[in-house]
């Protein structure tokens, strides 16, 4: 009888674990809450309307049929390792041989109560729709106050965090700003909008070459942007970011890039960090005491190695190597070498036609216009569906073209 695979998360990791499956001894059931892939490395261009969210998403069937995976829609809700079956939210119970858990990371506020309720962020489609939304509305909102103070405070765009999320969207969002206000609302002109990026560390991009580093930070501030080192966001009411030190910077907008922690029922295998929720596996990334049990992309760690990075090309590397271990101990093929990482390198884009780029294990740094052109090649052929690289294209192609924004929808609710 065949074994029974189950994948719970349709994102890199798990689709490259369901899709390097095909062809093996067994039936293999992908599970997601969301009826689509995305690419998450874009969704800040969502969020400040340089793409269409439809561009980025697509359809789990249609990428896992031609691979024979089954599909199911729901919110796991428990695993129970000991009966080895997941719950689903509906109720349904979904038996498991092998299990991969792939569910991702979720935004850490790190226990601050007031920044999950007023703050935005990017994990997902309908956040960064949200975060869109809302720059366009405080655009609206300042026009329609009479004091100055009340206009500032609406155009001031506060950011926590300054890795690559954080440097990619506060470029882009300079970019923004300065377009609405210069083609949507000039009578805003006397007031201009203040876009501050609020970084706890010494310098933004951290990992990166400091030269790569200073080219960064000295992008945003030649875009009109502020940047607050060696700071970290206290609180935050909806009116006013309360900084660890510093004066307190009246802001009708935060947008939280500062941390992400392991899925909640990743959080909950044995080996997992109570800090970050990621679960330290054995070397062939099976849970301790659960064999049959992998852990792949962002709810990875390991005991013995520095912290694994949380982004697309690791998710992928180890939900291929999860799908080798499992045809290793159906019997199919011998048992592999211990996982190891191939970092291919870190991109981050700095806006229109420039870039930063670090490949470490070949000594490789630069920035400019070729970073760029790079970064848009890789990004293009990651993004999956032949559909979803032309309505990424026909975005960019509007937005450099018109010299505007594809999407400037404020969606209520």
């Amino acid at each position: 009888m065949a074994k029974q695979v189950v994948v719970l998360g349709g994102g890199f990791a798990g689709l490259a674990a369901a899709r390097a499956l095909q062809g093996g001894p067994c039936t293999v059931t992908v599970v997601d809450q969301n009826n689509y892939h995305l690419f998450q490395p874009l969704l800040y261009q969502v969020a400040t309307g340089e793409l269409q969210a439809e561009a980025i998403a697509a359809p789990l069937r249609r990428l896992l049929a031609p691979a024979g995976v089954d599909f199911r829609l729901g919110r796991a809700a428990g695993i129970d390792l000991s009966a080895r079956a997941v719950q689903l939210a509906c109720g349904t119970v979904i038996p498991y041989d092998y299990l991969v858990v792939a569910l991702g990371s979720v935004t850490n506020f790190f226990g601050h109560a007031d920044l999950a309720l007023h703050a935005f962020d990017l994990k997902g489609v309908e956040l960064a729709e949200r975060t869109r939304s809302r720059i366009l509305y405080a655009f609206e909102r300042a026009m329609a106050c009479p004091a100055a103070a009340d206009r500032s405070a609406w155009l001031t765009f506060a950011v926590a965090g300054g890795g690559a999320t954080g440097v990619e969207f506060v470029t882009a969002l300079l970019a923004l700003v300065r377009t609405l206000l210069r083609r949507r609302y000039p009578e805003l002109q006397a007031t201009p909008p203040r876009v501050v990026l609020i970084q706890g560390g010494p310098a933004v991009l951290p990992g990166f070459a400091p030269s790569l580093q200073a080219a960064a930070a000295a992008k945003i501030r030649s875009l009109g942007g502020e940047i607050l080192f060696g700071t970290h966001v206290a609180a935050y009411d909806g009116l006013t970011v309360q900084c660890t030190s510093g004066a307190p910077l009246p802001a009708r907008t935060l947008v939280w890039t500062a941390g992400v922690r392991a899925h909640p029922l990743t959080a909950a295998l044995p080996g997992a960090d109570p800090g970050n929720g990621r679960v330290a596996t054995d070397p062939r990334l099976g849970v301790i005491g659960h064999p049959e049990v992998f852990v792949v992309g962002d709810g990875l760690n390991r005991r013995d190695h520095p912290p694994w990075p949380q982004v697309a090309p690791f998710a992928m590397q180890s939900g291929r190597y999860a799908a080798r271990a499992i045809r290793a101990a159906i019997g199919q093929t011998p048992p592999p070498p211990p996982f190891v990482y191939r970092d291919p390198g870190s991109m981050v884009v700095l806006g229109r036609l420039d870039a930063v780029c670090q490949i470490d294990r070949w000594h490789v740094r630069w920035r400019g216009r070729s970073a760029w052109f790079a970064w848009i090649g890789l990004h293009l052929y990651r993004i999956m569906g032949m559909h979803n690289r032309l309505l990424t294209l026909i975005d960019w192609g509007v937005d450099s073209g018109n010299r505007g924004n594809a999407v400037e929808i404020i969606r209520r609710g």
